[in-house]
Formats: structure tokens, sequence, C-alpha cells
């Protein structure tokens, strides 16, 4: 998915969610917090020295320890509640996916997914939780396609894929309609959404504290974006805009591993954003 923005409301939006960034690294500082910048945020670090000039949001890392440890710190801090909502499976708002989601109050950004499960979601910050995975790669295989299943029923079950067939090419139509009515017998099941995060955060756990070796298992790349703490530990600082942010020590061994040759500039049909179909900055216009 790739949009393009007017530049004035690409840099405001680059705006907000710098100050976003700063601000969640505040907290995590001051309650020694470990997070590492990863995928389209830490390529822009080491490429452009911030963002990626067509990027749209920003991707940060934590352990499933340091995540909850910032849940923790986030629920403490008045001031820091005032400005921002965390959504996510295991918060009282609850979102589409797995992934908890740091939004900026009082502002929208509406993804094509989001519209379709009718949710309204603001400018936004991607949180990454890193679990233990076994060391044995089919062993993590295993882990990985069990919680895959669970992750992808999850979105199903609250997405509305009726309306995203509009557009779309015959097989992907075809998947979205079934996906449709796979969502229909899924919320006809009480509270199915929680017992498919249970099942997800039952085999995303399995191995916690039994490994050196981490990834986020609620994302496709998870085969490919691991990490070994060992190697990756104490992160280190690197020029993001007018800031500094932090990123796993061997970065350019994770980034080649998980990307690619990452240095390369791709080519315009290759490029992807959020593409958002709703956009407001409320108080920060």
């Amino acid at each position: 998915m790739y949009g393009e923005y007017a530049p004035e409301i690409l840099k405001k939006l680059h705006e907000i969610e710098l100050q976003m960034l700063k601000d969640f690294m505040e907290i995590c500082d001051r309650n020694q917090i470990e997070y590492f910048a990863i995928s389209g945020t830490a390529i822009g670090a080491v490429r452009h020295n911030g963002f990626i000039p067509w990027d749209d949001d920003i991707d940060i890392a934590l352990l499933r320890s340091d995540y909850e440890k910032f849940v923790r710190s986030m629920e403490r801090d008045k001031e820091f509640c005032e400005k921002y909502d965390l959504w996510g499976p295991d918060r009282p708002h609850k979102y589409y996916n797995l992934q908890p989601t740091l939004m900026r109050r009082n502002t929208v950004f509406v993804n094509e997914n989001a519209a379709a499960g009718g949710y309204r979601p603001g400018i936004l910050m991607d949180l990454f939780i890193y679990d233990n995975i076994p060391e044995d790669k089919k062993e993590a295989e295993q882990i990985i396609k069990k919680c895959k299943i669970y992750k992808i029923l999850y979105i199903t079950r609250n997405v509305n894929f009726f309306k995203l067939v509009k557009g779309q090419q015959l097989l992907q139509k075809l998947k979205n309609i079934t996906c449709g009515f796979i969502r229909i017998g899924l919320r006809m099941i009480p509270k199915s959404d929680e017992i498919l995060y249970r099942k997800f955060l039952r085999y995303a756990t399995m191995y916690k504290g039994k490994s050196d070796k981490y990834t986020c298992l609620f994302d496709p790349g998870s085969s490919i974006m691991h990490i070994y703490k060992s190697k990756s530990y104490p992160t280190v600082k690197m020029p993001f805009e007018n800031t500094e942010i932090r990123m796993v020590k061997n970065y350019d061994e994770q980034l080649k591993q998980h990307m690619g040759n990452y240095m390369e500039m791709p080519p315009v049909e290759k490029r992807t954003n959020h593409c958002p179909v709703e956009i407001n900055f409320g108080d920060e216009e």
C-alpha cells in the first residue's frame, strides 16, 4: 500500500510523529525502559538521518518485559496520558490487529483496514513486542506458524473485508469475500477476540526466558526480523532528525537480514506507507 502526500501534509505529520517519539523516549529513559527502532524507522535513521521521505509512521520495538514496564509507567504518568492513548489487544481500547499502537489524542489517522473495521485511530506509533522463540529453526517455525494463524483470525474477526472488495483483482476479491464470511462466524462467538488473543499469547510467551533469540510474532516478517539479545544489546544511539534514536548495536546485520539491501532507494512502485483514507491534525493544526 502506497499513497502520495501533499508535501505540507507529510511535513506536518512528521512534526507530530517526531514529538511523539521524543515524548516516548523521554518516558522510557526516565523509567529505564529499553527500546529500539526497526523497519522503516531504522532504515530512515541510517540512510536519511531521519524519516524516509515518504514514510508516515514510526516503528519501535521492545522486548515484552520492557513493553509491560512501559505500560505501567505510562499509566502512572498523568501528563503523558493526557496526550496519548495506547490501543491494543491487552488494552481497554482494542484495535483491529494484535499490535499495540500509541495514538496522539485529538487527531485522526485512518487507514483502509481501520476504516473497514469501524476504527478511527489517531496519528500513531507502532510498538512491536519481541518475544523469545526457540534457537532451533524448525521449532521456531512451528511457533511462528501457530501465532500467524491466530493473528490472521484476529484481524479477520475485526475487519469487515466485504468493504475491501471494490477495485481489487479477482483473486483478492475472492479472498476478501471469504474473510468476510469467516468474520460473521467469528463474531457469533462471544468474546472471540479475547479468546483468539489468549491463544496467540499462549504460544507467543511459551519460550519466555528460555532463549537468547527474539522476534515479533504478530508481524508478517517474524521469521526474518529476529534478533539475538547478546548480539543486539546494549543499544546504540543514531541521529534522527533533530534528536537521536536507539538502535540494536548490530543494526547493519539486522537490517540486511530483515530488509535486504536497505541502503538502496527503492523505485516508486516498491515503496510502501499507510495511505490514510482520513487524516486530521485536530489540536495540532
